[in-house]
Order: C-alpha cells, then sequence, then structure tokens
C-alpha cells in the first residue's frame, strides 16, 4: 500500500473506532439527570396530582358549560421511557392519561369560557398560559404546560377531549433509593 492510501486507510479506521467506542452518556451525565430528576416528586406522586387535576377540570366544564359528562378511555394511563437525553436514565419515564371525551362539541361562543375555566385549574397547579394550537370555527385547541413539561391538551372538534402527559420523572423505587439503578455487567 502506498503512504497516501495507508494514510487514508489508517484515518478511516481511526474515525470509524472513534465513532463506535462512543457509548452515548458518560456515568456522569446519568449521574446529573438524575439528580436533576431528583429535585421532581416521583411519577407516582405527580400521577394521584394530574388525575385529580383532570377530574377537577372536567368537572367544571360539565358544570358551567352544561356539556355532557366526559366518557374516560379503557386504559387508565401508559408510560414510556423520557425522550432525549433523559432517555438514559433507565428508571425515568413519562405518562400518558388518555383524553377522556365529552360526546359533542362546545360551542364556539363558549370556548373562550373553556380555555379560562381551564387555565384558571391549571395556573392554581403550577401550569402557564395556555398556547394556541387550532383555533378555527368548530375547531379549537390549547395546551398548557407545567414546570415539569407536563402538556394539558384541552379540545373540541366532534367531541370535547382533555387529557395529558407528564414531564419526565423516576419512579418511587429510585426516588427513594437516591441513586441510579448500577449498570448490569455485559459478559
Amino acid at each position: 500500500m502506498t503512504k497516501p492510501h495507508l494514510l487514508t486507510a489508517l484515518t478511516a479506521m481511526t474515525a470509524l473506532l472513534a465513532g463506535g467506542c462512543d457509548s452515548g452518556s458518560s456515568a456522569d451525565d446519568v449521574n446529573e439527570m438524575f439528580g436533576k430528576l431528583m429535585r421532581r416528586p416521583h411519577i407516582e406522586a405527580v400521577q394521584a396530582d394530574y388525575l385529580a387535576l383532570l377530574d377537577r377540570i372536567r368537572a367544571r366544564l360539565v358544570d358551567q358549560l352544561g356539556i355532557k359528562p366526559f366518557v374516560p378511555d379503557r386504559e387508565p394511563f401508559s408510560g414510556a421511557a423520557c425522550p432525549g437525553e433523559m432517555s438514559e436514565v433507565k428508571e425515568a419515564q413519562v405518562r400518558f392519561y388518555p383524553s377522556a371525551r365529552s360526546p359533542g362539541t362546545i360551542p364556539d361562543a363558549d370556548w373562550p369560557r373553556a380555555v379560562e375555566i381551564v387555565t384558571e385549574i391549571t395556573s392554581e397547579n403550577g401550569f402557564g398560559e395556555p398556547r394556541t394550537v387550532v383555533d378555527r370555527p368548530g375547531d379549537h385547541e390549547v395546551a398548557i404546560y407545567d414546570t415539569y413539561d407536563a402538556e394539558l391538551i384541552i379540545g373540541t372538534a366532534e367531541n370535547t377531549i382533555v387529557g395529558l402527559s407528564t414531564g419526565c420523572h423516576l419512579t418511587r423505587e429510585a426516588h427513594q433509593r437516591g441513586t441510579p439503578e448500577p449498570e448490569e455487567p455485559l459478559y
């Protein structure tokens, strides 16, 4: 092999080896992310709060706007690993609470009052201002976020829905232990 070809081959091999050795986040990164999540309540604690919040919102909308009662989804919730860099923390998860639905819509004239009701309740629970997702005649949706990146959605089109997904939180067990789960040996 001539020197230019050898140099090219060595450069390519070095690049492959360097890329192949990157195993993602370091233990220090995982510890830092874990520490950040330790400052949040564990997922089971926030679940109780979020479910109570959803019940209050749905009850007030039915009571004050006269819409039909909400029909819950069959599954109480689903869960997944956290997105992005937080996915490196094995015992961290997000949960999705299905959108219970009220058959029928909130009339356009009542939509601002619906958003006001939801904003009043969510602001008492650490959520910010609503962000409009859709706003056209007969079809409205807003999203409201809390400090842990939970997202509450209220929308109306064919039906009225209210649902929520949590931000990233540790499991109760991980929170009580206070440290990341030890790595399993690869052998």
